[in-house]
């Protein structure tokens, strides 16, 4: 079969072939669209299969939490019940201490033995049931508030169900211990259970100054119970999604708790009104008796204004520990009606798309039978171009020929070195200009090939490297040494290219080249003055800074032990400049460095920095012996040769500082900044002598020097003051007492705490210090208190270093000399001070408590910030750091620290206070968190006790 081809056929050819294109696309797309209909079914479907597993799933995981937390708590009891025991029995013991340290001059031993077991024994613990008991070690009662008619007797005799001697197995505790302390377990008749002896758990202290047992204690199977009832509590709070929560039941089929049910808890399945409810319990209770499992029922559903049936899926699951069985479950028909939306919205989805798919085809079958149409049109009009196009060609080879005519004259004309060579490298031609640079002509090197000019300075790697980069690249350019005809020896810029016809075969390669001799020595002569002082000729700064990393770098890598820099400088140089003339300093100093560099030997190198400084760099190698201040010594004496001249006699002495590397820097910076002190120590010390760095050289040891110094005096010459920033209750805005920080104004000038706090504590003056803050803030508290002011708080910062053995008694001593109220007086403790002994800590913080003294945790957040042992330490308040207020509210990381600190306080029954408080915004934030107290400057600055005292009368 043969086509007619000519300008009409073509349009028609390629008309119906776009259609057929069109039709083939039209059908495939169809076929694609229903593929995907079907497709997106079968997805919908898994994922209502998927949920539905997913909902399972997240009732095992939601009640295995639930469990893991019970089961956690059951295992936590007793141990529980013996840290509570011993807290409190601790707490009782500082109690009785400290009033037998305060009284035992004042009262009569009858009247302080009466005053003490008056105080324990109104106090009650766990729940109410707690209370604190004395015997002696003979085995008498001396405290039980429970049986006061017992109180006088012998319990030594007592015994419980078991045959245990309960008073002997407490003496025993006091007597076996090394502290003195510890527990004991016996049985006891219980208050709910009169008639029965349950398992107790007690903890026993000796008083020694009396002799006596100071002990508290409780039923384990009691504490269990308030552990059960926490734990009920926390599960009424909890919930998963919109409507997923918890019910408890016990095995003798009791409901403890079950949400929306119409029952009282706890209740027995037999007494709920509802007969539904009492079906559905008893179905539960039938599985857990199977183990536990998934179970359906009809209930009532959660968060709606009428009530409402509604199927529900539950994962029952028992609690052997405590004979419980938990129910966790949500409401299938929440993901049906979502199930079903989705499919409702993907048919209308899919019908959209198909109308948008008819609508696209027949637009895009429209356009492009108009596209064939146009296109046809255009190809008609270009065969007639294309026989025109043929009749221009004759003329553009003409124009060619013209333009290589012009290139020739070019090649010849050219001031760059020529050569063009065929595939084989073999020179086909060269130009003027490179029988001008090598001297060859012409027809000496046509046939031959370019390694005639070849230095032989270049290694074949060289070469081979350069072949390398011409293939794959199609191009190489850089310097290189050549020879001349004549032998001579030159570096020219060189550049080849390689020439391709049509199919990628190489044709030629083609290198253009100049001498750059001339561009050589110049550069020589700027590196030369780049690298090297004008005056002496030696290595200037930048070139000193090179070798320096050089140096540093062989002795970071092993080659060299160590390095020294020698920063030399000449005595009273400037009187010769000044007295002379600059033109006789500028002969010393070339004089100088000419002694160095032929006198001076073994030394890595001489420069100069400028003006008289001189620096020598000396390598400490193994077969060198001599050391570094030999080397000054010999420096010192060429130096101080005499410098004849016909126009002048002088003798100059040099000072040299001695850094070495790495004792004393990291970089060249670093080394000459530590030479340079060195230099002027040497300076110092008279001239004309060497001197070595050391570290109590720099500005900042002299600084510090002084500044302990005066530190010392600060005391004596009143110079430390208190400043009172006020402290606000956030709901009332009222004062409820004021922090004292400590200024110094040293000749004139307030000198930061934090510049002078760690200097005290480091030189141990922050003892006397703290001791003066402590008394001029009780002493200052105690004024505002007769003068009427009703100021609950006066906070004091304690350093780590003032909290140690005898920081109670000296507390104790200032309070007694003040007559400030223990009551009003608050201490700030860092986390870091609590931490450094956790034992003396606890100790120091209840002894604190017992005699009515508050403590603080100031900086919280920004240390240890560990739950484990806040709830081990007797505090008041926790004060949160201002690196967390900063950012209130617009930093998301600022909000939850700050929001999660002021929960924890609120669990533990601690108030709280925020410090740097400076916006409405961040008052706003911490009221609505439920933030106790605030300071900062929204409020007031810190302010003298005078300023403070007008603000109380303002204020009251």
């Amino acid at each position: 079969m043969s086509l007619n081809i000519d300008t009409q056929s073509i349009p028609r050819y390629l008309t119906a072939g776009m259609l057929g294109a069109v039709l083939l696309l039209l059908a495939t797309t169809i076929v694609f669209f229903f593929s995907r209909l079907y497709d997106d079914t079968s997805r919908l479907e898994e994922l209502h299969v998927d949920v539905v597993e997913a909902q399972k799933k997240r009732l095992t995981h939601e009640l295995n939490s639930l469990h893991d937390y019970i089961r956690f708590t059951s295992t936590q009891a007793e141990m529980e019940l013996e840290q509570q025991s011993k807290e409190v029995v601790d707490l009782a013991y500082h109690l009785a201490h400290s009033l037998y340290q305060q009284n035992q001059q004042r009262l009569t031993e009858a009247q302080l033995k009466t005053q003490i077991i008056e105080a324990l024994r109104g106090p009650r613990f766990f729940s109410g049931r707690g209370y604190y008991f004395i015997d002696d070690m003979a085995g008498q009662c001396i405290l039980l508030p429970t049986a006061p008619d017992l109180e006088g007797s012998s319990l030594l005799d007592n015994r419980d169900d078991t045959g245990h001697y309960i008073m002997r197995g407490l003496i025993d505790v006091v007597e076996q211990s090394e502290t003195h302390s510890g527990y004991s377990r016996y049985r006891w008749y219980a208050p709910d259970y009169p008639d029965q002896m349950r398992n107790k758990i007690a903890y026993v202290r000796l008083f020694e100054p009396y002799g006596w047992i100071i002990g508290a204690g409780d039923y384990l199977y009691q504490f269990e119970n308030d552990l059960k009832e926490i734990a009920l509590t926390r599960i009424r709070s909890l919930r998963f999604g919109d409507n997923g929560y918890f019910s408890v039941l016990d095995r003798e089929g009791n409901v403890l708790y079950a949400p929306k049910s119409s029952a009282q808890f706890p209740v027995h399945v037999d007494n709920i009104p509802s007969k539904m409810e009492r079906d559905v319990v008893h179905k539960v209770l039938a599985v857990a008796e199977q183990g536990g499992g998934f179970v359906q029922y009809d209930w009532f559903t959660p968060n709606t204004d009428e009530p409402r049936i509604a199927r529900k899926l539950s994962l029952v699951q028992n609690v052997d520990e405590w004979g419980w069985v938990l129910v966790a479950g949500v409401y299938p028909e929440e993901i049906e009606a979502v199930y079903r939306d989705l499919v409702l919205r993907q048919k209308e989805n899919d019908r959209r798309d198909f109308i948008k798919l008819v609508i696209a085809l027949s637009v895009i079958g429209a356009g492009v039978l108009v596209c064939a149409w146009l296109y046809g049109s255009w190809l008609k009009r270009l065969f007639y171009a294309y026989q025109k196009s043929i009749e221009t060609q004759q003329s553009k080879i003409e124009g060619d020929a013209k333009a290589l005519r012009i290139a020739s004259r070019v090649f010849d004309t050219a001031s760059e070195g020529i050569i063009v060579t065929n595939p084989d490298n073999q020179i086909v031609a060269v130009n003027r200009s490179f029988t001008a640079i090598t001297g060859y002509q012409e027809e000496e090197v046509v046939g031959r090939s370019p390694s005639i000019l070849s230095s032989g300075k270049h290694t074949r790697e060289f070469y081979d490297s350069m072949w390398r980069v011409l293939q794959d690249e199609g191009r190489w350019a850089g310097e290189i040494w050549n020879r001349t005809k004549s032998g001579a020896v030159y570096p020219e810029q060189l550049s080849i290219a390689v020439s391709r016809d049509e199919d990628g075969n190489v044709v030629n390669y083609i290198a253009t080249f100049s001498d750059v001799s001339d561009q050589k020595k110049a550069e020589e002569q700027l590196r030369y003055m780049a690298d090297y002082d004008e005056l002496t000729g030696l290595p200037n700064r930048r070139h000193l800074m090179a070798q320096v990393a050089r140096l540093i770098n062989e002795v970071d890598q092993g080659e060299l032990h160590q390095f020294h820099l020698l920063f030399m400088d000449l005595d009273r140089f400037k009187v010769i400049n000044d007295s002379l003339g600059h033109w006789v300093g500028d002969k010393v100093l070339q004089e100088i460095a000419q002694r160095l560099r032929q006198d001076v030997v073994d030394i890595d190198m001489i420069g100069r920095l400028g003006g008289d400084e001189f620096v020598i760099l000396l390598r400490e190698q193994p077969e060198v012996t001599e050391s570094a201040g030999t080397y000054a010594q010999r420096l010192i004496q060429v130096v101080a040769e005499a410098i004849k001249d016909k126009d002048f006699d002088l003798v100059v002495t040099p000072s040299i500082g001695i850094a070495s590397y790495p004792d004393d820097g990291a970089d060249f910076g670093a080394l000459l900044s530590s030479a340079d002190a060195a230099l002027y120590h040497a300076k110092s010390q008279g001239r004309n002598n060497y001197q070595f760095y050391r570290r109590d050289l720099n500005a900042k040891a002299s600084r510090r020097l002084l500044m302990e110094s005066a530190l010392r005096m600060a005391l004596e010459r009143d110079e430390l003051e208190l400043y009172y920033q006020p402290q606000y209750n956030l709901l009332d805005r009222s004062i409820v007492g004021c922090e004292a920080l400590l200024r110094w104004k040293h000749d004139g000038q307030f000198i930061s705490p934090a510049e002078f706090i760690p200097l005290a504590e480091d030189s141990g003056l922050i003892l006397s210090i703290g001791d003066w803050v402590l008394e001029e803030g009780c002493r200052q508290g105690a004024e505002w208190l007769k003068q009427g002011f009703d100021l609950p708080c006066v906070a004091i910062n304690v350093s780590p270093v003032q909290f140690r053995e005898g920081f109670f008694e000296t507390v104790m001593d200032i309070l007694e000399r003040t007559g400030f109220p223990a009551s009003h007086l608050e201490l700030e403790l860092t986390e870091s001070t609590l931490m450094n002994d956790v034992n003396r800590a606890q100790q120091l913080l209840s002894s604190f408590r017992a005699i009515g003294v508050r403590t603080a945790l100031d900086d919280f957040g920004t240390g240890y910030s560990s739950l484990a042992y806040l709830k081990k330490f007797s505090l008041d308040k926790l004060k949160i750091d201002r690196a967390f207020i900063d950012g209130l509210p617009d930093d998301s990381d600022d909000n939850a620290i700050t929001a999660s600190i002021l929960d924890v306080a609120r669990h533990l029954s601690l108030e709280t206070i925020a410090e740097g408080v400076e916006t409405e915004a961040q008052l706003n934030f911490l009221g609505a968190y439920g933030c106790d107290q605030v300071q900062g400057f929204y409020f007031s600055k810190p302010l003298t006790s005078q300023d403070f005292v007008r603000l109380l009368h303002k204020v009251h």
